[in-house]
């Protein structure tokens, strides 16, 4: 998409939601233990606690007839990953996720009792320690749309499958990210070509559309949308739509935060790739991304790439600016390029562009003959890729292109590992039928076994790319050695 808002790209992806306590299972020296059973009034799941040398706890099954919900997770053996719970028996628990992957012991689950709204100083205490991330989506459609429930669950299978790190080599590998569905409700277009987002924060929206009561006063009325995301009952909407107006690539009200990660008082930042929503003026960070209910899972996957890019240049959140702008080919003038990125040199507006650059060999590229800017660099193997540019991009939207299709090295499989010549990243070979071998390259219906196969807007490198990034337990280090934290826990902050 475009840096600006385009109808091009539109995607999301969301599941029911229920609140649980966990029953912690015992810890052993080798293998984790299973964790207890829940109680057969509330469907509680156990959580297994890791195993200290070898192998991941089991975590707890679900039983009796109870409410259930979100179980904790079973904490990551220090080798191989625990095992997720089972859903309950006659609840509507959800199994608990697997231990993470590489030795993580972290084992939290956000939101949770103790924390749920966006923004929240909880995150930051507890990033490190935060194994999946759950919210709470609403999804506003403003079509009426009839498959809408078979969508947003292919959606979230998506976006589940995009976030598990190396899972293209690691089929145990669990996601970061799994969005939970709070509701689905109707709103009206409107005229014009953009959205009314002022309207969805009125108290008369939320009385006939929203109808969501603050749980912890349900008869205090109806909360309006800065309602609902200061109180934690939703993380992010989703907006339904296939033709104008429809919501912009992703809008984003970002609280500001210094490089330490504490929060600059009353400061948000415009962080959108669409429509600016911080005059709605709610307290914490809101989120609302386009769900083009006419386009595949791809398109959701490619429009929260240009919310990664927003977040380069916002500058809300310095600390992951620090960590991800290299990966995301954010520092080209770092690289001999005199600009940042590439849409300063090939933006096409909308257009594939296959022309824009020329490999002279499998780490360095130069303008080509529709580059608007001369450049030449020397040397691109140190990053990986972003939302219309993939590692051995050839310009813009070039992520489908058959031909040409450069073999290029890039540091995306070992990003921030140092563990090639003289400390910097290894280095692999990327291509883009690489990727279609991985996912697959179909439009809209997966198998189950590859739900993340739907290749609209390119979304077989999207996978890719974020089945890279840093996640729970990350080892990896900036240039100056300090750590890198999990990537997806910063989309809440």
């Amino acid at each position: 998409m475009s840096l600006t808002r385009s109808n091009r790209w539109r995607f999301v992806t969301v599941v029911p939601i229920f609140l649980l306590a966990a029953c912690a299972g015992s810890t052993s020296d080798n293998t984790g233990t299973q964790g207890g059973e829940g109680g057969s009034a509330s469907g509680t799941a156990g959580a297994g606690a890791g195993g200290n040398t070898t192998v991941g706890g089991t975590g707890g099954t679900t039983t009796g007839g109870g409410s259930g919900g979100s179980t904790v997770t079973g904490a990551g053996g220090a080798k191989p990953p625990g095992t997720g719970g089972m859903v309950g028996g006659g609840g509507s628990g959800v199994g608990g996720a697997s231990g993470p992957v590489g030795g993580f012991t972290g084992g939290l689950i956000w939101p949770n009792d103790m924390s749920k709204a966006n923004s929240d100083p909880w995150l930051v205490t507890n990033h490190d320690q935060i194994s999946q991330l759950q919210p709470r989506v609403l999804v506003i459609d403003l079509e009426n749309t009839a498959n809408s429930a078979t969508l947003i669950n292919q959606h979230i299978a998506a976006l589940k499958e995009a976030t598990s790190f190396h899972k293209y080599k690691n089929a145990a590998a669990q996601p970061t990210v799994a969005y939970q569905l709070v509701k689905t409700v109707q709103a009206p277009k409107g005229t014009g070509t953009t959205v009314n987002y002022a309207s969805w924060n009125t108290q008369a929206f939320a009385d006939s559309n929203l109808q969501i009561p603050d749980p912890a006063n349900p008869t205090g009325g109806n909360l309006t949308l800065c309602g609902l995301f200061e109180k934690g009952v939703i993380n992010e909407v989703w907006c339904m739509a296939s033709t104008t107006p429809k919501c912009g690539e992703t809008q984003e009200s970002k609280q500001v935060y210094d490089i330490n990660n504490n929060k600059v008082a009353n400061k948000f930042a415009n962080a959108s790739n669409g429509d600016p929503i911080t005059s709605l003026g709610c307290k914490v960070t809101v989120r609302i991304t386009d769900f083009n209910s006419s386009r595949g899972a791809g398109c959701h996957q490619h429009a929260m790439g240009h919310a990664w890019e927003r977040y380069m240049d916002a500058q809300a959140v310095p600390a992951l600016r620090k960590q991800a702008a290299r990966f995301l080919n954010w520092d080209l003038d770092t690289r001999g390029a005199p600009f940042t990125n590439f849409y300063s040199a090939c933006n096409s507006n909308s257009m594939q562009l296959t022309n824009c650059m020329v490999w002279n060999s499998m780490i360095n590229v130069a303008s080509g003959a529709t580059a608007s800017r001369v450049f030449n660099i020397p040397d691109m193997s140190g990053g990986c890729g972003n939302a219309h540019f993939y590692p051995n991009t050839t310009g813009t939207y070039s992520y489908d292109a058959t031909t040409p299709d450069p073999q290029v090295l890039s540091s995306c499989e070992n990003y921030g590992m140092h563990n090639g010549a003289n400390g910097a990243d290894q280095t692999t070979m990327f291509t883009n039928a690489m990727t279609d071998t991985l996912y697959g390259r179909s439009q809209r219906t997966c198998p189950a076994n590859q739900p993340a196969c739907d290749d609209d807007c390119g979304g077989h490198g999207t996978t890719y790319l974020y089945q890279n990034f840093p996640g729970p337990g990350t080892l990896a280090t900036n240039a100056d050695n300090t750590p890198m934290h999990n990537w997806w826990v910063y989309l809440f902050y």
